[in-house]
């Protein structure tokens, strides 16, 4: 574990937030929602990863963690809109950098 990358990742999450924010904002003032349900494939193996990873989902305005199987290292979102794995996770790196793959 390492405290720096344990700060960057709160700092990152706390950006994810603030721009998830306006994005839903607008998005629920254009009418431009298409709920989906994604399985999102991560490369986190530890179950306190794939934990915090899923939390850091779930904080994030417009997306949701609906399950984590944690033996197929796949997590399940709810979205208010389709996203690329990319979009979904950003913060995996950082996860992993911190907590361990």
């Amino acid at each position: 574990m390492s405290f720096f990358w344990g700060v960057r990742f709160w700092l990152r999450l706390i950006r994810e937030i603030l721009v998830s924010i306006i994005d839903v904002s607008k998005r629920c003032l254009n009418g431009d929602i298409d709920p989906v349900i994604q399985s999102v494939d991560s490369i986190l193996a530890k179950p306190i990863s794939q934990t915090m990873l899923a939390n850091s989902i779930t904080y994030t305005p417009g997306t949701v963690t609906i399950d984590v199987n944690v033996s197929e290292k796949r997590i399940f979102v709810g979205a208010i809109n389709p996203r690329k794995r990319e979009e979904i996770i950003p913060l995996e790196s950082h996860v992993e950098r911190w907590l361990g793959k």
